[in-house]
C-alpha cells in the first residue's frame, strides 16, 4: 500500500516540522511492506495545489493520512476536498487532536473516510494490512467513520507502552522533500522523549485527550533515555550537513523526572553531543530545582521554554489552572538565568474575562522577570477545552469556517474576548515587537558584522520561498541567525 501523509501547513502557515505526521510516515515506512512519504506545504504556499498534485500524481496513493489541529481545521478541509478531486479512490485518513475530540462531527464530512483517535504510529500500520488484505476494517482499533447518519466507532487501541515506542523507528524527515531547506532557515529538528501531560491546563486539549483515552493504559509515557539520546545523535549524523545545529524538544514537560533526565544526560554527553547539538526543552517553572539545572546545562541545554501565561494570578491559577505562584515564578526564572541558561516564556492575551490592563500587566511582567525572549499569543478556543467549568470550543464548527486562525492573529480570540479587536491588537504587537527588537540589537551587539552582512543575502532566500516581511525578519532573528550561536 501507498500513504502519503500531509502537514496542511498552507496560506502562509509557518509550521516547518509536524512530529505527528512524520511518527506516523516513519513508522509505516519502517514496515517495508509500506510506502510511505510525507508532505508539508511550507514555502509553497501559493502553490500548494499544484505541489499536492505533483505529488499524488507520482505516488498514487492509496490513502492519505492529514494531520488535524482545531483551529487550521479549514486547511485541512481544502486539502482533503483536493485530494478528493485529485485521487477520488484513495481513502482520506484524519488523525491527531481535533480528530480525537471532535470525531464524530469530522467523520459526518463528505471530504472524510476514517478519523484515527489517539495516537497513530501502530494503528495506521494496521489499518494498511487491513486494506491490503481486504480485512473487515472493524477489526482495527481506534477508527471512527460514518455509515449513513450513524457513527461507527472500533474498539480503543491501548496507548503504546515505554517498550513499545522504544520499538518505533526513529523520525525519518527523508521522507520530505524539503527537509533540507527547512532546516536551513531554522537551524532546529524537534525531538520527544516523553509523550503525555500529567497537568490539566485550561488552555491546553492535551487533559481533553487523556480523557478520551482514559482507560488505554498511562496517558504519561516514557521512552528509554538512553535511546532518546541516540536517537538525537543519529539525527545530527543525517542533517548535520543540512544546518542543523541545535534541537527542540517538545516534551510538555522535560525537566517532569529526575532519573530519566539523569540516564538521558549522561548518555547525550557519553555520545559527545553535549559538544555537537545543544537543545531547548519546555517545562512546567515548578520543575525546575538547582539539580535539574546542572543536568541539563552539563549536556547542552541552552533555553528552557516556559508556560507563564498571565501576569494576573487569578487569571494564571484559577481560569487557567497553572497553579503557580508568583514568588516561585520570580525565584525559578532568576534560578534558570543563574545557570547560564537562556529563558523563553510563552503569555497569552485575550482570555475569557481578561482586561486591557491584565494584559498589558503581562508585558510588564516578562520584561520583569529578565526574559531573553517572551513571545506572547492569541487566546485560541480548541476542541474539547474546557475553562472555568465551561466547554469553550464545543459549539465551533472548526471545519467549516472560511478560515483557518493560528496563535498569532485573532480570528477566533475576538469571539471569546472582552478586550476590544483594536485594542488587543495593539498589545499583541507591542509585546511581540519589544522583544522582536531587543533579539534584533542583541544579536547586532554580539557579533555585528555578521549578523547585519548576512541578513540581506537570508531575506532574499526568505522572500525566494515565500516568507512575508515579518515572517523572515522574525525568522533570521529567532532561528536562523540566533542557532550559529550554538554552532
Amino acid at each position: 500500500m501507498r500513504a502519503l501523509f500531509v502537514n496542511p501547513c498552507i496560506e502562509q502557515d509557518l509550521e516547518f516540522f509536524h512530529l505527528g505526521t512524520i511518527a506516523v510516515a516513519s513508522a509505516v515506512a519502517a514496515t517495508g511492506r509500506h510506502q510511505a512519504e510525507y508532505v508539508d506545504f511550507s514555502f509553497c504556499w501559493d502553490t500548494w495545489r499544484d505541489h499536492l498534485a505533483r505529488r499524488i500524481a507520482a505516488m498514487k496513493p492509496d490513502l492519505v493520512g492529514i494531520s488535524t489541529f482545531s483551529p487550521r481545521m479549514p486547511h485541512a478541509r481544502r486539502v482533503a476536498e483536493a485530494v478528493r478531486a485529485l485521487r477520488p479512490r484513495a481513502i482520506i485518513a484524519m488523525g491527531g487532536h481535533h480528530a480525537t475530540l471532535d470525531t464524530h462531527r469530522l467523520v459526518r464530512q463528505p471530504w472524510v473516510d476514517l478519523a484515527v483517535v489517539g495516537e497513530a504510529d501502530l494503528t495506521i500500520v494496521q489499518l494498511l494490512d487491513a486494506l491490503e488484505s481486504g480485512e473487515d476494517l472493524r477489526t482495527v482499533p481506534s477508527l471512527a467513520w460514518a455509515e449513513g447518519d450513524r457513527v461507527v466507532e472500533t474498539e480503543l487501541a491501548p496507548l503504546p507502552s515505554p517498550a513499545r515506542l522504544d520499538a518505533l523507528p526513529f523520525h525519518d524527515w527523508t521522507l520530505w522533500q524539503q527537509h533540507p531547506r527547512a532546516i536551513w532557515h531554522c537551524g532546529f529538528l524537534p525531538m520527544i522523549g516523553v509523550r503525555g501531560c500529567p497537568y490539566r491546563c485550561a488552555f491546553c486539549s492535551s487533559p481533553a485527550v487523556a480523557d478520551r483515552l482514559a482507560g488505554c493504559g498511562p496517558f504519561v509515557r516514557a521512552g528509554d533515555p538512553r535511546r532518546t539520546a541516540r536517537h538525537c545523535a543519529w539525527q545530527w549524523e543525517r542533517h548535520h550537513r543540512h544546518g542543523l545545529r541545535h534541537l527542540m524538544f517538545y516534551d510538555q514537560n522535560f525537566l517532569l523526572s529526575q532519573p530519566w533526565l539523569e540516564a538521558f544526560c549522561d548518555e547525550y554527553r557519553a555520545l559527545g553531543m553535549h559538544e555537537r547539538l545543544p537543545f531547548s526543552a519546555y517545562s512546567r517553572v515548578d520543575h525546575i530545582t538547582a539539580d535539574k539545572l546542572d543536568l541539563v546545562r552539563s549536556a547542552g541545554c541552552y533555553q528552557l521554554r516556559l508556560g507563564i501565561e498571565a501576569a494576573d494570578a487569578r487569571i494564571r491559577n484559577d481560569l487557567l489552572g497553572k497553579k503557580l505562584d508568583d514568588a516561585l515564578l520570580r525565584e525559578r526564572i532568576a534560578m534558570v538565568r543563574d545557570a547560564g541558561i537562556g529563558t523563553l516564556g510563552y503569555f497569552l492575551m485575550g482570555l475569557p474575562g481578561e482586561r486591557p490592563a491584565q494584559a498589558a500587566a503581562s508585558y510588564k511582567l516578562a520584561r520583569e522577570l529578565g526574559l531573553d525572549r517572551a513571545v506572547f499569543l492569541m487566546f485560541t478556543p480548541l476542541a474539547g477545552m474546557r475553562m472555568g467549568g465551561e466547554a469553550i470550543g464545543e459549539s465551533i464548527d472548526f471545519a467549516s469556517r472560511d478560515r483557518a486562525t493560528s496563535f498569532t492573529d485573532d480570528g477566533l480570540t475576538t469571539e471569546v474576548s472582552d478586550i476590544g479587536r483594536a485594542r488587543l491588537r495593539a498589545l499583541f504587537y507591542r509585546a511581540n515587537g519589544h522583544f522582536l527588537a531587543r533579539g534584533f540589537l542583541r544579536n547586532a551587539r554580539r557579533r555585528p558584522w555578521r549578523f547585519l552582512s548576512s541578513l540581506p543575502g537570508y531575506l532574499a532566500a526568505a522572500y525566494a520561498d515565500g516568507f512575508t516581511p515579518v515572517q523572515a525578519i522574525t525568522q533570521y532573528i529567532y532561528h536562523h541567525d540566533e542557532a550559529w550561536r550554538y554552532a
